[in-house]
């Protein structure tokens, strides 16, 4: 388990194994007494796994490799100094652990790749459904209606009436406004301006009032008062990352809960900035939240990997028939500005 402590620390403890190693390798080349050697690669050792237990899998390997050595270096400087054979035997638990150290980084290596290529396939599995959607909508809406557009005015135009001439330009007109708002719609979903002109909470409360106009549910929006003097230190590209994720978690709220009510929530203080998303639909089945894609919960994995990049925690809870809800907290550190 890694230790919840500064990088600092960290680093201090492996500078510190790393110099008591050298020293104990500078005494082994010449010939200094055996206990000062014997104390100083025990005590790297020692320095190395700490320095492990509070790193990453990938470093705690390696470190835990170095240890290793250093507690051969130990072993073998005990050995010469009790000069009893059967201490050379100590040297099989330094080795082993060696070994483990390298079968677990090997592991977990070749787990990070399965996990890499888990999520690369489901980002180009994403974007080829947004593809997907992108067209149906196009051509469902925007196209049918054009052409229904083309075809009044060519019916009047054959017709050659006045009057029938002005009914079919009203009524092109009206179409043409009904697909003005429909394309307004669908860019609004691709990127909001008001993101990148007024900032996340205004594209949120846009995002709100779109949801609740579309789709016929209540949606209410509530900032914390404390919002502004905080929200501020999200970085441009976190923003995005988390109006994506409100954005995810709304629209899987109104097209698959049946909800009658939403609440989005916004706040921020001296410690991190915080969304949240409530509904009182029905609820996922079990199961469908977990830290793996599936063909269903693609839009729930994207939101995990948004928030994995600004080193966020994401919660989600949920029952069947007792709602959803969805609590994004960002930290001062990668995605906010301390």
């Amino acid at each position: 388990m890694t230790w919840s402590l500064p990088a600092g620390v960290r680093l201090v403890t492996e500078a510190a194994g790393s110099l008591l190693l050298v020293a104990s390798l500078v005494l082994e080349v010449t010939d200094q007494p055996l206990q000062s050697e014997l104390v100083l690669s025990l005590a790297a050792a020692i320095l190395f796994f700490t320095a492990a237990s509070m790193s990453t899998m990938a470093r705690r390997t390696w470190l835990a490799i170095v240890g290793g050595i250093s507690l051969m270096l130990a072993v073998a400087g005990l050995a010469r100094i009790t000069e009893e054979p059967i201490v050379n035997a100590l040297h099989v638990a330094p080795l082993m652990l060696i070994a483990y150290a390298a079968s677990t980084g090997r592991r977990a290596t070749l787990r990070e790749r399965q996990l890499e290529r888990e999520r690369s396939r489901a980002r180009r599995d994403g974007e080829e459904r947004e593809r997907r959607r992108w067209a149906r909508e196009l051509h469902d809406d925007t196209l049918q209606e054009l052409g229904a557009v083309q075809v009044v005015l060519a019916s009047a135009a054959a017709g050659g009436q006045p009057s029938a001439m002005r009914e079919a330009i009203d009524q092109a007109r009206s179409l043409v406004s009904n697909q003005i708002a429909s394309l307004r719609h669908l860019i609004a979903e691709l990127r909001p301006a008001v993101l990148d002109q007024l900032g996340l909470r205004p594209a949120i409360e846009a995002l709100c009032r779109r949801v609740s106009e579309t789709f016929g549910v209540r949606v209410d929006f509530r900032v914390a008062a404390d919002w502004d003097s905080f929200a501020g230190r999200l970085t441009p590209q976190a923003q995005v990352h988390v109006y994506r994720i409100v954005q995810e978690a709304v629209s899987n709220a109104v097209k698959h809960a049946d909800p009658q009510r939403l609440l989005v929530e916004l706040h921020a203080d001296g410690r991190a900035v915080t969304a949240s998303v409530s509904d009182d639909g029905t609820g996922m089945p079990p199961g469908l939240g977990g830290s793996k894609p599936s063909s269903t919960g693609m839009g729930l994995w994207d939101m995990r990997e948004r928030a994995d990049l600004l080193d966020a925690e994401l919660r989600i809870s949920s029952a069947v028939g007792a709602g959803t809800r969805v609590v994004l907290r960002v930290p001062y550190g990668r995605g906010v500005e301390a």
